[in-house]
């Protein structure tokens, strides 16, 4: 692999580990394709196949496309699927349509469709969430059995490319000197949600705040944090500790406020709304509260190196008041405790807020987004964000996931795109024209995002009197296999060799790229994007982006002397 891409963030393992002793899966591996569940599909009922019609449902990240492109790289988000992910819960304004609708085997059916699970799997997680069911869920048993999954497709091979290995990583010496044969994928582990280290004992648990548990649901909350995140910090000399964890995820993990991330309603006909997914899941226990106590001591675990080795934090899913509290202690460690400690925002995007208090006016709605180029939710990066992150040496990876870079004006432009190329002859003119315009738009898309934190870093920080240069913080997060809205023309990771070249062509070729002024989308002038380039090539700067931030970033924190502590 000559022209290596790394991935902060993506999922290469959950579809296989889903499917792992089901049948019909029997010789597959994590190298392997993972199609469309289309008979789970085609027996759901077309309001729920509308509101699911832009995930992804087949394999995007499994190794074979890794190959492909040259994703040697991956960093594999070890997930431990939400309950809530599988609990009958419609919101208004559809509830009781949805009701109707998810009735029978609906509900399963729209499960495996959109997670790409087998149906038996997902038939027996929703047993025991299922009506008055109390179950709980013990999520570290399941973070477990996932990442002994990984570790045992190391002893796997590629059917098309048997001459390829798969390796993961403990350190940055093991990286590089996997590398280095140029005929390994090398996996780092990290974990996307730190619901994966706990014990919640019952399923409405996760309705409730941590203040409002009873003696024993909290007792068993707060050991099993403690325990388990001990234990993954140093048992095996900590060598399958991850390197980070993204804090919050999708639902209310009791520890801290999550940002919403489902889609809202969307127009269908005139005067009739369609749902968007967050009809279907219910995101408000938790939503945009900031830390609980016991989260404060997790985190404080997670960050402290006496107790096995360091676990970083990925800010992407925090709330913004989650955000603000989790600042203020990196840059105490920082500047009073002489404690580095970079902010990792693993799969970003831009909604151009100059402040978080800015940010959190705004309820996240088709409306805060309607006629808008980039999407101005509270998920997304404020230029405060930005800030932080660049002061504390931290990393951000740009999400490839079309449902939540843009705004809705750039939603609707591309729909109209999409009406037009379908009702072309594939291989015509016309379709070639339309097509080349589509991959233009998420290019325009793509290089806004990062022009405008190159923007606001060089405006607003300055190094022995010039302005910084934000280049070396920006990588590839694309969030794929994660129940993702791919964009169209780059929809896996085989594509990213592709998407490299591309933003390369449309750089040099001198076309339109924006930045957020407080959230309106404004062109930059030619001279503006030349001075922002800091004299660099768009070669330079792809190379970058695509690999050799990441492996600076990896040179510097990946390694025993920083995750642990020295010896004396």
């Amino acid at each position: 692999m000559d022209h290596p891409i790394s991935d902060l963030h993506v999922h290469c393992g959950l579809k296989g580990y889903a499917s792992e002793g089901y049948p019909g899966f029997e010789d597959f591996t994590i190298w392997d394709y993972y199609p469309i569940k289309e008979a789970e599909l085609k027996k759901l009922n077309f309001m729920l196949r509308e509101a699911i019609k832009d995930t992804a449902k087949d394999s995007q990240a499994h190794l074979d496309h890794c190959v492909e492109s040259q994703l040697c790289a991956p960093f594999l988000a070890i997930y431990p699927v939400e309950r809530q992910m599988f609990a009958l819960d419609p919101q208004k304004p559809f509830k009781n349509i949805f009701k109707l609708l998810l009735r029978g085997k609906q509900h399963a059916y729209l499960g495996a469709a959109v997670a790409g699970f087998p149906l038996e799997r997902v038939q027996k997680i929703q047993a025991r969430v299922k009506g008055t069911r109390d179950e709980g869920v013990d999520y570290y048993r399941e973070f477990r059995k996932e990442r002994d999954y990984l570790l045992r497709q190391t002893a796997t091979s590629s059917k098309k490319y048997p001459d390829l290995k798969f390796r993961i990583a403990s350190n940055y010496e093991e990286f590089t000197r996997y590398l280095a044969d140029k005929k390994t994928i090398c996996g780092l582990f990290t974990v996307e949600g730190t619901h994966s280290f706990g014990h919640y004992l019952f399923n409405s648990t996760f309705k409730k705040e941590f203040e409002d548990l009873d003696p024993t649901e909290r007792e068993v909350l707060e050991t099993s944090f403690i325990r388990n995140i001990t234990e993954v910090k140093t048992e095996n000399h900590s060598r399958e500790t991850p390197f980070f964890v993204t804090f919050c995820h999708h639902y209310n993990n009791l520890l801290a406020g999550h940002a919403r991330s489902f889609s809202d309603k969307s127009s269908f006909l005139p005067g009739i709304n369609k749902p968007g997914m967050r009809h279907l899941f219910n995101q408000e226990p938790g939503r945009n509260r900031g830390f609980t106590s016991l989260g404060l001591q997790v985190l404080d675990l997670l960050l402290d190196r006496t107790k096995g080795r360091r676990i970083l934090i990925d800010t992407k899913h925090m709330s913004v008041a989650t955000r603000k509290t989790f600042y203020q202690i990196i840059k105490q460690k920082r500047t009073q405790e002489n404690d580095h400690i970079p902010i990792i925002h693993s799969h970003a995007a831009v909604s151009g807020w100059l402040s978080l208090d800015e940010a959190a006016q705004y309820e996240e709605t088709t409306k805060l987004d309607k006629k808008q180029f980039f999407s101005r939710w509270q998920i997304n990066l404020t230029n405060e964000d930005i800030l932080e992150i660049f002061d504390s040496d931290g990393i951000i990876g740009m999400v490839l996931h079309e449902g939540r870079i843009p705004g809705g004006g750039f939603k609707k432009a591309v729909a109209k795109l999409k009406k037009k190329l379908r009702k072309t002859v594939v291989g015509s003119i016309r379709h070639m024209q339309l097509d080349r315009e589509l991959k233009d738009m998420y290019l325009k898309l793509v290089w806004s995002n990062i022009f405008h934190i190159i923007k606001v870093v060089q405006e607003e920080r300055y190094t022995t009197g010039t302005p910084a240069n934000a280049w070396k913080m920006i990588a590839l997060g694309s969030d794929y296999d994660g129940l993702v809205d791919p964009m169209d023309t780059f929809p896996g990771v085989n594509d990213f060799m592709d998407l490299k070249q591309e933003l390369i062509d449309y750089l040099k070729a001198g076309k339109e790229v924006f930045f957020s002024d407080n959230g309106i989308a404004r062109p930059l002038r030619s001279e503006e994007i030349k001075a922002l380039l800091f004299g660099r090539s768009p070669e330079e700067i792809t190379a970058d982006i695509f690999y050799r931030n990441t492996d600076r970033f990896l040179y510097r924190f990946f390694t025993d002397a920083y995750l642990s502590v020295r010896p004396q």
